[in-house]
């Protein structure tokens, strides 16, 4: 099951019944756009307790279509590395340290 902007956007209603639900669409619209700009020029993205977003050069390089096999360029482009925080990754692997 996916954990869409929509559960968020419900899970913050829930927890902040006294706020609005469009304001709260709007400050996690503000939050989501912000970290997109960051990332968008070339600058990293670190939030506390939960990860970290690096932009990547991608070399240009020889690919092959896979229909007829034939050679295909692909161009330089951007992607994006997510690496998981210290804290997360001790909270995903502390039920399976236990059942051991």
């Amino acid at each position: 099951m996916s954990f869409v902007k929509n559960r968020i956007l419900d899970q913050l209603a829930n927890s902040y019944p006294n706020f609005l639900r469009r304001d709260l669409e709007k400050a996690l619209n503000l939050v989501l756009d912000e970290i997109i700009k960051t990332i968008a020029k070339g600058e990293n993205v670190q939030i506390r307790g939960f990860g970290s977003f690096k932009t990547k050069q991608l070399k240009p390089r020889i690919g092959r279509n896979p229909k007829d096999g034939s050679r295909v360029k692909i161009a330089a482009k951007q992607s994006v590395n997510w690496k998981i925080s210290k804290e997360l990754f001790q909270k995903l692997n502390q039920d399976t340290s236990n059942n051991e």
